[in-house]
């Protein structure tokens, strides 16, 4: 009896960790973990019950942004695959779920909706509506990241149907309205987008949650940068870095990358070198590879760096399968060489985002 009461528990503990943890309230998640792992540590535990601890010690690690902790975690996690086809359905559901957040991470986005597709199938068993919605706004942001607007757009609108409901989860609601205006911006319907990312703004700033307000502020920027806006791009950038939070966060290197991406096409040569050179050194100090790629590339390209790191760097995104990036940064070497008269060179570029574009659609196809 003894046993079934610290089981249930410890069980009971998981699940309020697992609800910190998705609410990103730190200390709490963190507090509770500790207590966990030493009521672990003193009863006689399951199979089930230890899986469900560690995958909700990824999860943690995710949380508090030990990326390279996280990724080592679940590595081991994987190593009990046969476990997970004897666990029960819930077990199964976190374990796919959590598969397609690990993949996503890893930037292996194909690779991360096929899991999550696997987890959508035990989502039936799922009996917390907060679950389901957190399940929606992931698969939203995959599917966005694999050019599938409406499909996300629909897994959006679901998790925003959840989240939008009060301020409990108001991290999430600025989430969905994120994906939603990003969507809008990409189909050209900029009042639409804008309106979607005032909303996210708004209910950001109201809870002074400085680190999201970044993230609007970088998402529009890029948004806008990709309708060929660069001086509000450059805003919204900037706007983005004045935010210590965000500046010093992961996410600020893709911000360094972004404004001197921008800066270099401008012609704002000396600024946007020291922007490579800082964004580098924070890419590097990541382990960020792919960031550490992209700063070469736009280096060699407008400023003198070795021509190799180019097509190293495109090498390395296409191994990744990152073909909405290829598509963007080949399209703007083509641009630099034709300014230049290199109209071969401009050519082979040209063909070359064309082929990314076409891998885009191949892509898209196999998430049917």
């Amino acid at each position: 009896m003894e046993t079934k009461t610290a089981y249930e528990k410890a069980a009971g503990l998981m699940n309020q960790w697992y609800t910190m943890i998705k609410r990103h309230e730190a200390l709490q998640a963190i507090s509770l973990k500790y207590e966990i792992e030493n009521l672990l540590a003193n009863m006689e535990t399951r199979g089930d019950l230890l899986l469900y601890f560690h995958l909700l010690d990824y999860r943690h690690k995710l949380m508090t942004e030990q990326f390279a902790e996280s990724a080592k975690a679940f590595r081991e996690i994987q190593k009990q695959k046969e476990a997970v086809k004897y666990a029960d359905d819930l077990i199964q559901y976190y374990f796919f779920f959590f598969s397609g957040m690990y993949e996503f991470y890893e930037k292996n986005y194909l690779e991360a909706i096929s899991f999550y597709k696997k987890a959508e199938s035990k989502l039936s068993k799922v009996t917390d509506e907060i679950e389901k919605g957190e399940f929606h706004y992931k698969i939203a942001i995959a599917y966005y990241q694999g050019d599938d607007h409406f499909r996300s757009m629909n897994h959006a609108e679901k998790a925003l149907s959840v989240f939008g409901r009060g301020d409990e989860y108001i991290d999430k609601a600025i989430g969905c309205y994120m994906i939603l205006g990003s969507i809008q911006f990409d189909l050209f319907r900029i009042k639409e987008a804008e309106e979607h990312y005032r909303r996210a703004l708004e209910k950001a700033a109201s809870c002074h949650h400085h680190r999201v307000v970044g993230l609007i502020f970088h998402n529009m920027g890029v948004n806008y940068a990709n309708r060929n806006m660069p001086l509000l791009a450059e805003q919204h950038f900037r706007k983005a870095l004045a935010i210590k939070v965000h500046e010093q966060s992961i996410f600020g290197i893709n911000t360094f990358f972004e404004l001197a991406r921008n800066l270099y096409k401008q012609g704002y040569g000396e600024e946007a070198r020291q922007l490579c050179k800082e964004g580098f050194s924070r890419a590097a100090e990541y382990g960020e590879e792919e960031y550490t790629a992209k700063f070469r590339l736009i280096f060699a390209l407008y400023d003198g760096g070795h021509p190799l790191d180019i097509d190293f760097a495109l090498e390395y995104l296409t191994n990744k399968k990152l073909w909405t990036h290829v598509a963007e940064l080949t399209n703007d070497i083509a641009d630099y060489y034709m300014r230049l008269g290199d109209k071969e060179k401009s050519a082979y570029y040209l063909e070359q985002s064309s082929n990314a574009k076409h891998q885009i659609c191949k892509m898209k196809e196999e998430l049917i």
